[in-house]
């Protein structure tokens, strides 16, 4: 119970990967707030880990909206008074060739991935900074690092979250903040389940363990990075992958 006495937040939670480092940093003690914008699979998830653990919450809004993000966060302080660690996870894929993406496919991608892990960190930072204490872990990705064919918008916005870690890591060091990334590699999941399986064997092919992530094999590294064992870390971009990219 290495997080007993402490409050997480973990954007996108309500299914896959984000459900997975919930029930992994709820299983180590800490009370937990899911997020999503899906209401229905939120309230699955928030029955599912109530019904194991003690001090889980939920709500329901859409981050690239600063003004709902901030009740989001009115909701958690009101709950428990304090965040102590933050998992960045909301993020979408919409995947075209450059020259033929529309703006609009582009802007949402980027609000999503960006913004949203822009906004969420503004609100809890502030708490934070008055605390002396917290775990940011933003959840970039392998493509980030990489780049994919077909995914100049999330591998920009990817990218752009690394930045900002390494940048933020900086800012936040002497309030005892520590900020790191994880990158994922290939993961099993809703996004990874679209792609075509002449172009997963492919993939497979060019991973040396010969398979997909498991979505726990991130929850680990995420809690891990959350805890106070993690506490002379910081500033890093650590890639689960399975050997994909060395």
């Amino acid at each position: 119970m290495k997080l007993q006495g402490n409050t997480a937040l973990v954007t996108g939670s309500a299914a896959g990967l984000g459900l997975a480092i919930a029930k992994k940093l709820a299983s180590e003690g800490a009370a937990v707030f899911l997020n999503d914008i899906d209401t229905g699979k939120l309230d699955a998830a928030l029955k599912d880990l109530s019904g194991m653990y003690k001090n889980v919450y939920a709500y329901a809004c859409d981050i690239t909206d600063k003004q709902a993000v901030s009740g989001m966060f009115e909701y958690l302080f009101s709950k428990t008074s304090k965040i102590d660690i933050l998992v960045n996870n909301a993020g979408i894929t919409n995947d075209s060739f450059f020259h033929k993406m529309d703006d609009n496919v582009f802007d949402r991608v980027m609000k999503v991935n960006l913004y949203g892990t822009y906004y969420c960190t503004r609100f809890a930072i502030e708490e934070m900074r008055k605390n002396s204490y917290g775990r940011i872990i933003n959840i970039s990705s392998v493509v980030g690092i990489a780049g994919n064919i077909g995914q100049v918008n999330y591998s920009a916005s990817k990218a752009a979250i690394i930045g900002f870690t390494k940048s933020l890591a900086l800012e936040s060091a002497a309030k005892n903040i520590t900020v790191n990334a994880v990158a994922p590699g290939f993961i099993k999941s809703d996004m990874t389940a679209k792609i075509p399986p002449e172009i997963t064997n492919k993939i497979l092919l060019k991973i040396p363990m010969a398979r997909f992530g498991e979505p726990d094999d991130i929850a680990g590294m995420v809690c891990y990075l959350a805890s106070p064992e993690a506490g002379y870390i910081t500033g890093q971009v650590i890639s689960v992958n399975g050997g994909y990219l060395m």
